[in-house]
């Protein structure tokens, strides 16, 4: 328990990972909510995974000697971060576009952008030794060298993306659950549609230049999920998800610094645990409520 009180003390050495990444935890699940809704839950398996074969793609300009990635630590992460962004924003549209023309299994072409973009994360970081070292970290979500600048800045945009999410929930409802009905309305579903891509791009993107695909994958997918049997609309769900995922991180981290485990693979733990949890408790509750109608 001192560990745990010492962490939330403002000189705690490792204060900026820690308030990253709940601010991670609580920000990621309200994009995640909409694939659900969406039921497109394996676009947070798949855009992940092309994030970081954007960064990693950054890192291969490096290793062919280019000098777009000349300069500072700073400038060459913020070339990564529009690498990412760029095949992040690609992605989307292009699965965005054969989901509206209906070509193909959906699963299938998931499952194929997923596994395209592992190999090219492979091909591109094996041309530069430092790129690989990089994007092993990366793979394990260690956010503990994220610096002030960096920090601020992932503030600013996330909290953008938030209050973006709650101010236009109507909207981003109504084009995710009947496109038709927001033209009969007189929506701009289109624009509407582009600007929730647009923030899922960004959280994705940021996001796996901070903590890693394999947390940012998880903060989008478990969390909505053990939040959904408890929600009661899409507020209800919102907060529940991104409740869940901020509880996550927290106990996450604090595992993690406590034991010396990585800190990415212990988020996720965390979140699958407050899942089963979700799980169990309605498992019972189901239980109780027969046993009680007999």
């Amino acid at each position: 328990m001192s560990q745990f009180v010492a962490m939330l003390k403002p000189d705690f050495l490792l204060h900026q990972a820690l308030y990253g990444s709940v601010v991670m935890g609580f920000v990621c699940p309200l994009v995640g909510v909409y694939f659900l809704l969406r039921r497109l839950v394996f676009w947070g398996v798949a855009l992940p995974q092309v994030s970081a074969a954007g960064i990693a793609f950054a890192f291969l300009l490096q290793g062919l000697g280019l000098n777009l990635l000349s300069g500072s630590e700073a400038h060459e992460k913020h070339l990564a971060i529009a690498a990412s962004l760029l095949f992040t924003g690609a992605s989307i549209l292009f699965l965005a576009f054969l989901e509206r023309r209906g070509k193909g299994v959906s699963e299938g072409r998931i499952g194929s952008l997923y596994a395209l973009a592992w190999a090219a994360s492979i091909l591109f970081v094996a041309w530069n030794a430092a790129g690989e070292t990089e994007m092993l970290g990366l793979l394990k979500g260690e956010i503990v060298a994220i610096s002030e600048s960096d920090f601020h800045a992932m503030l600013d945009v996330f909290g953008l993306i938030a209050a973006a999410l709650f101010l236009f929930q109507r909207e981003f409802l109504l084009v995710s659950y009947d496109r038709d009905m927001a033209l009969t309305l007189g929506r701009k579903a289109l624009v509407w549609e582009l600007l929730l891509y647009l923030i899922v791009g960004l959280t994705v993107s940021l996001g796996v230049m901070t903590v890693g695909p394999l947390v940012v994958f998880g903060f989008l997918v478990v969390p909505p999920m053990a939040a959904l049997p408890w929600a009661r609309g899409m507020t209800s769900f919102s907060l529940l998800a991104s409740l869940c995922g901020g509880v996550s991180a927290l106990a996450g981290f604090y595992v993690s610094y406590a034991r010396d485990l990585p800190l990415g693979p212990v988020i996720v733990f965390a979140a699958c645990v407050f899942l089963a949890l979700s799980w169990l408790a309605q498992a019972m509750l189901g239980l109780t409520g027969r046993s009680g109608a007999r």
